[in-house]
């Protein structure tokens, strides 16, 4: 008998919660080898997080990484709105500063729309600046920030 060979991955055929863990294992390794300041784990919601969190955390703490649970993802250009809002993402990284300086992009969007200065420009800025954060090359920024939002004012 033949396997039928799908012509894209799908993760939504593995255990979610294996595959997820292992994501966060994943990245946490190369956090804690420096290859990366920043990474994220898939948005999710709060019953999907409540069936990792436990592990997620004891990774973490193997590596001596720090994690920052946040229930109000900072909204980019850089990715599908549609994706994050609404949904817990765990934020991995060696050094809390690097927490910090995303907690200071998120607070510099709040700001700025209540001030009502979050100019095209503002935003992009901010997008490019969680780019970084999360070692993204420039050229993979600009990749995204025109994948996800054609268009957008």
């Amino acid at each position: 008998m033949t396997k039928t060979v799908e012509s894209s991955f799908n993760p939504n055929r593995l255990d979610w919660r294996s595959y997820q863990l292992g994501v966060i294992a994943a990245f946490s390794e190369v956090i804690s080898l420096g290859c990366k300041r920043l990474a994220l784990s898939s948005p999710m919601t709060e019953e999907q997080f409540d069936e990792i969190i436990d592990e997620a955390t004891l990774i973490a703490r193997d590596r001596g990484l720090t994690l920052y649970v946040d229930d109000y993802f900072l909204e980019t250009r850089l990715f599908d709105l549609e994706h994050t809002s609404g949904k817990r993402v765990i934020h991995i990284a060696l050094e809390r500063a690097t927490i910090d300086e995303y907690r200071a992009l998120w607070e510099e969007k709040r700001r700025r729309a209540e001030e009502g200065t979050l100019t095209d420009e503002a935003e992009t800025a901010i997008a490019r600046g969680l780019g970084r954060l999360l070692s993204y090359s420039d050229e993979a920024i600009e990749k995204l920030l025109s994948r996800h939002h054609k268009g957008r004012t």
